[in-house]
């Protein structure tokens, strides 16, 4: 009596007792009991997973309940039985030490040998794609005792290589210590996805334009390392590259130092529509090996010409696999800019109906939230404006600027002599090209009260002043005539 008969007995015994226990209740699951050589069938489930940083379980067959928030992939895998290779034969287990897969180009199925001996793989079943939303698909009513091998047959989107193909028998060892054997064996073969993970953000104050581009160093497959790694920016056409940095954190937030040999970096042009290209050497690759879990930051700085957006993708490059459109990182919620947003400063002056344009007063403009309806005196401690020093010319236009789609506060810093300046902040709201804000200023004394009163002329009461004052005078002169003859009279 062979191992498997051995088995076969115990396993009956079982079964009756177990039969006798649950009586007519019809709860018995024969294939729970069943043992190499029982024959039936069985199925091989496949979940389909990018590649996280850590385990997602344990690899044993089983069905794995929480996959920490792996992300589900859609791949296509195809199955295989090894021909002529019968597991009801207690030899051919101890065979299978010797097996080796092999990947296949493109697809095409894996080789398979025993040792130098190339084995046939037989009973191919059709592609099936996994589930978008779940990652899985299963191969059902697989003949048991039969080694099988499973492999993707259409790589998932962005991967950098395919998963390793897979070896595994129906039925497959238990994960208990009861020696129970697993008809239903699930496997997850994972993705290591090129960009999985970045982010892009955009951000604008003023004309000045900030992007950064945050890629995490995912880990690669068992025996990979880092052989290309670039992100590829084409600004739009209504901004100009400034400038660029690169930072690399290792998995802790500590900073990695690089040095010019690790990259190179595309140089600001001066031309708008830029393509900016961060390319690691190999001394680079190297620190990326080193601090898988780690992030590189790309930093790009940029001058806004034109009307525009900030909405921008970059490309991202690993290992010969590149992003497609809509797959790289995006700015994800992108803000409009538009041309030509100006001040426009007029003057009224004392006497006249018209407002005339005012040359020389200087102004600052600060951001505001989107929802103010005011101005404050002053600008908030801290604020940093948009634009300072905008200076009206001979037609009151300060200089055309471009300016974020939003609110800003105005603030008058230079007020032309013999004009009362701009009290406190005033608001301008920024919708489109050629916005426009126009800041009255009044002329000193065109208003009651701007000056001192001045002395009356020529008026009806100065006239009777000056008679007045004619009498007084020739009233005095008579007095000391008539005492200088009192007094001679008295001699």
């Amino acid at each position: 009596m062979n191992h498997f008969t051995t088995r076969r007995h115990r396993a009956a015994a079982a079964l009756g007792v177990t039969a006798l226990a649950l009586g007519s209740l019809g709860l018995l699951a024969t294939p729970a009991f069943a043992v190499p050589g029982d024959g039936g069938t069985g199925s091989i489930t496949v979940h389909k997973l990018e590649q996280p940083a850590g385990a997602v379980g344990p690899n044993d067959g089983t069905e794995i309940t929480n996959l920490g928030g792996a992300r589900p992939l859609v791949a296509g895998f195809t199955s295989c039985a090894i021909e002529n290779f019968d597991l009801s034969v207690a030899s051919n287990w101890d065979r299978l030490r010797n097996i080796t897969v092999t990947p296949g180009a493109a697809g095409a199925p894996p080789v398979v040998a025993e040792a130098a001996t190339a084995l046939t793989l037989t009973d191919c079943l059709p592609e099936r794609m996994t589930d978008a939303t779940n990652g899985t698909t299963a191969f059902a009513d697989l003949p048991a005792d039969r080694a099988y091998v499973v492999w993707e047959s259409t790589q998932a989107a962005n991967a950098i290589s395919a998963a390793q193909p897979t070896l595994i028998t129906v039925p497959y060892p238990g994960a208990d210590a009861a020696g129970t054997w697993n008809y239903n064996p699930h496997i997850y073969p994972k993705n290591v996805v090129v960009g999985s993970g970045a982010t892009k953000n955009g951000q604008i104050i003023g004309d000045k334009v900030t992007f950064d581009v945050n890629v995490p160093i995912n880990p690669l497959a068992a025996g990979e390392t880092f052989t290309e790694f670039r992100i590829t920016d084409r600004l739009s056409s209504a901004l100009t590259h400034t400038g660029g940095s690169v930072r690399l954190l290792a998995p802790g937030g500590a900073e990695v130092p690089l040095v010019a040999a690790d990259y190179t970096l595309t140089a600001p042009t001066g031309a708008s529509g830029s393509e900016v290209v961060l390319s690691l050497t190999a001394t680079g690759l190297a620190k990326l090996d080193a601090n898988v879990g780690g992030t590189l930051i790309l930093t790009i700085t940029a001058d806004a010409i034109a009307t525009g957006s900030t909405a921008n993708e970059a490309a991202l490059t690993i290992n010969g696999k590149t992003t497609e459109g809509g797959e790289g990182p995006s700015v994800i919620a992108p803000e409009n800019f538009f041309a030509s947003a100006h001040i426009l400063k007029m003057a009224q002056n004392r006497g006249a109906q018209n407002t005339v344009p005012l040359a020389g007063a200087e102004f600052s403009i600060y951001p505001t939230d989107s929802a103010a309806t005011d101005c404050a005196a002053t600008p908030a401690a801290g604020s940093v404006a948009a634009f300072e020093r905008q200076t009206s010319a001979a037609n009151g236009n300060t200089p055309n600027i471009v300016l974020a789609q939003g609110k800003y506060c105005v603030y008058e810093t230079l007020t032309p002599a013999g004009y009362k300046g701009l009290n406190g902040g005033m608001l301008f709201d920024v919708t489109g090209e050629n916005a426009t804000l126009q800041v009255l200023n009044t002329q000193i004394g065109a208003d009651q009260g701007d000056l001192p009163s001045l002395p009356l002329t020529g008026s009806a009461g100065s006239v009777a002043l000056l008679v007045a004052g004619g009498a007084l005078i020739v009233l005095g002169t008579t007095v000391v005539l008539v005492r200088r003859r009192a007094a001679r009279a008295a001699e």
